[in-house]
């Protein structure tokens, strides 16, 4: 099936099925009417990351009030590859930044962890699930990444599976030849699942290093010969994680 054009395509947190009608949220309202400037009739795309794609027209539009009906599937739900980031997190706009492209690289679970050296004390999740969302619009993305509550490395750490790949991005090996993430990840165990960990600006403790280095199924690897902002590391990483081993290879 082609997909007909829309102007418009809208995460929306309900149970779609076909001759449904749903009223959107104010924010969704105002952009589509006054944004936009789309009127009843108008057809847009509707996702809620469980029941796949849907077209829907816009049915009524008043002052107040504005609602769709859904017309028929487009899509069926499938989800992004078993890929989590957990990162330090990084002042407000550079968060924002990392949320919204590792949403749009395919990211399932980002997760935001308090390291030794972290200089952030306190994560808006509900900013970040927002961030997560709106790319999830932008780039055709049937599910939505889902933001694990800030906590501490080693809590996080408890809760790997012994089977996913843990992605260690090491500072300390920047320009290391043996540990550049293209080669190691070419040279890596099968594997369904993986995690991806960026450090702080000042990177890891030594304490904090020796866990990683006792962990089941870790790799540290290099991002090359210099040091990576922790925004612009998330980025690298991911997409060499994605054109070696991930998505991009379909």
């Amino acid at each position: 099936m082609i997909k007909p054009h829309t102007k418009a395509r809208l995460f929306i947190n309900v149970p779609l099925k076909d001759g449904k009608i749903i009223t959107l949220a104010s924010h969704q309202m105002h952009y589509l009417l006054h944004v936009l400037r789309l009127g009843v009739g108008a057809p847009i795309a509707v996702f809620n990351g469980v029941d796949g794609e849907y077209l829907a027209t816009i049915s009524e539009a008043v002052k107040k009030r504005c609602s769709v009906s859904i017309k028929l599937r487009l899509r069926p739900q499938i989800h992004c590859r078993d890929l989590w980031l957990l990162f330090a997190p990084v002042k407000k706009a550079r968060l924002d930044f990392i949320a919204q492209k590792a949403s749009e690289l395919g990211v399932r679970v980002i997760w935001p962890v308090k390291t030794d050296f972290c200089q952030i004390s306190r994560v808006n999740d509900d900013r970040l699930a927002t961030n997560a969302i709106e790319a999830a619009e932008q780039t055709e993305r049937l599910d939505i990444a889902k933001i694990k509550p800030f906590s501490s490395l080693s809590t996080a750490l408890q809760h790997f599976e012994n089977e996913r790949l843990l992605i260690w991005c090491d500072e300390a090996s920047a320009g290391h030849p043996s540990l550049n993430i293209s080669t190691a990840l070419a040279n890596a165990p099968p594997h369904e699942k993986a995690a991806i960990l960026i450090g702080p600006e000042g990177g890891f403790s030594e304490s904090e290093r020796t866990h990683l280095q006792s962990q089941i199924n870790c790799l540290k690897i290099s991002l090359g010969p210099r040091i990576l902002r922790a925004d612009t590391a998330a980025i690298s990483a991911l997409s060499c994680y994605q054109s070696i081993c991930g998505d991009w290879q379909n």
